[in-house]
């Protein structure tokens, strides 16, 4: 509220100035982050206030929009657990609460507010609006990794092994179950092509109703076009490890509403790997165990190389 001086008046004509704008709350997929370690901690986030307006009819600066960086691939959901927002593309920006509007100078204030009413009006110029509350939203943040392919298999099939040596991925690799906590991504080049791959932690039986680790990685092989499902050399039953973690995959996708074949047809390729652990002859009855169901089969050895070379090419093919 200010008014011009003016000789021998108390108050001059008004010409108090407009406070500014609060600032916006943006979202924004970059490829600057890789997890959503920066909102496990902090969780309130605002951004600026809108300045006052001065003297002068001095309009008040907006305040200063804030921008919340998440990895590729980060899903906002609201309250009811809907998403609301899906941000699968690197650069990709989204409004996600408005900033409150800046309040009206005394300058500002239409005669037409005080009907007729002089005293009123003067009673109002002598006033300046409050400027108007930001919006304010509760949002859960989720992300599904993007990748071309998804490593999946039971614990300890060789996974990050096989990551490690497709990529230049470092990812923990140790001789028991559940080393890998966390989906890892590497990328692939071959033949001047770039395939992303994920490894998802292994899967066990329960997997989907939160037995092991959970389902919480599931969410991840809904965004790999292509399964590179790993079955380890050294297992009793080839063919019931597979049935097992495509089971849960399918159980995963009931569970979440979705039809049971939206992960069940992405197209998979069936890897045997370990196979330096085999003779010739435990090698070709793991081969025939799996393709007398009509399988198709890509033995490997992440440790001596055997059938990588003819996997990438087929990786390549499929992508």
């Amino acid at each position: 509220m200010a008014f011009r001086r003016l000789k021998g008046k108390p108050y001059g004509p008004p010409d108090g100035g407009n406070g500014g704008e609060g600032g916006n709350v943006f979202i924004k997929a970059s490829t600057n982050q890789s997890t959503l370690l920066l909102y496990r901690f902090k969780k309130d986030f605002k951004a600026e206030d809108g300045h006052n307006g001065g003297k002068s009819l001095k309009q008040g600066a907006k305040g200063e929009d804030l921008i919340l960086e998440v990895p590729q691939g980060t899903i906002l959901k609201d309250e009811t657990s809907e998403t609301i927002i899906d941000l699968t593309n690197n650069n990709q920006k989204e409004l996600v609460a408005l900033g409150g509007k800046g309040g009206r100078g005394n300058a500002h204030i239409k005669r037409s507010d005080a009907s007729g009413d002089k005293e009123k009006l003067k009673e109002m110029l002598k006033k300046a609006e409050t400027g108007g509350e930001g919006e304010e939203i509760k949002i859960t943040l989720e992300l599904k990794l993007l990748a071309d392919a998804g490593l999946i298999g039971l614990p300890n099939s060789g996974k990050s092994t096989l990551l490690s040596k497709l990529t230049k991925a470092k990812p923990k690799i140790a001789p028991y179950q559940f080393t890998t906590l966390e989906p890892n991504l590497g990328v692939m080049y071959h033949k001047d092509k770039e395939i992303v791959i994920a490894d998802i932690p292994g899967l066990i039986e329960g997997a989907a109703k939160g037995k092991g680790l959970g389902d919480q990685f599931l969410r991840h092989v809904e965004r790999t076009r292509l399964l590179l499902h790993l079955v380890s050399g050294d297992t009793l039953d080839p063919l019931q490890d597979i049935a097992i973690v495509k089971n849960e995959i399918a159980e995963y996708s009931k569970r979440v509403g979705e039809r049971e074949e939206v992960l069940a047809d992405k197209p998979e390729v069936i890897i045997l790997s370990k196979i330096d652990t085999l003779n010739p002859t435990e090698l070709k009855n793991k081969i025939d165990q799996i393709k007398n169901k009509h399988i198709e089969v890509h033995p490997i050895s992440s440790m001596t190389g055997e059938g990588l070379e003819e996997l990438k090419d087929e990786l390549v093919k499929l992508v």
